[in-house]
């Protein structure tokens, strides 16, 4: 991984200006959604988004680098083009309180790219739509999740009174 690269300081400067004046709760959570998109650039099924060719490329790169093989070969274009794949259920943190962060900081960092003009809209336009999109239907998908374990409406066992034996 090379710092240097024009996508790493991109992503930082994102991260570093959402943590501005936010309480250091909230920016924990952003570090973890950081941690999260980078685990899943440098994991993560990218055939959806850039094409069975790009993505076995990417797949070659990562053999030779653990880290940051997706920013050596693409840019932020082909972020855009993955980051429905970052907000499909699997990539979700267990507790509803984090997706919705993540799913928002998608949002976010769409806009973000946009406003920097770093896209080219040319190559770009519908894949945004499709990310855009993707960020609505996380939030759809998020609201009607049951809750279950780590989801807010479900107290820890160690606060439930089970009954005791009946005598």
């Amino acid at each position: 991984m090379d710092m240097d690269e024009p996508a790493w300081p991109l992503i930082d400067d994102f991260f570093r200006q959402l943590a501005v004046g936010r309480k250091p709760e909230t920016v924990r959570r952003y570090q973890r959604v950081r941690h999260r998109l980078l685990t899943f650039l440098d994991t993560g099924d990218m055939t959806l988004g850039l094409g069975s060719h790009p993505a076995v490329l990417l797949e070659a790169e990562r053999q030779f680098h653990e880290t940051g093989g997706f920013w050596t070969l693409f840019g932020p274009d082909e972020l855009v083009m993955c980051l429905p794949s970052f907000l499909h259920e699997s990539w979700w943190p267990e507790g509803a309180g984090e997706a919705r962060t993540q799913i928002s900081v998608v949002g976010r960092l769409l806009t973000h790219l946009s406003r920097k003009r770093v896209l080219d809209w040319s190559i770009v336009r519908c894949a945004y739509w499709e990310a855009e999109a993707a960020v609505v239907q996380a939030r759809r998908d998020l609201a009607q999740r049951p809750p279950g374990p780590g989801g807010v409406h479900q107290l820890p066992s160690r606060f439930r009174q089970e009954p005791g034996p009946q005598w």
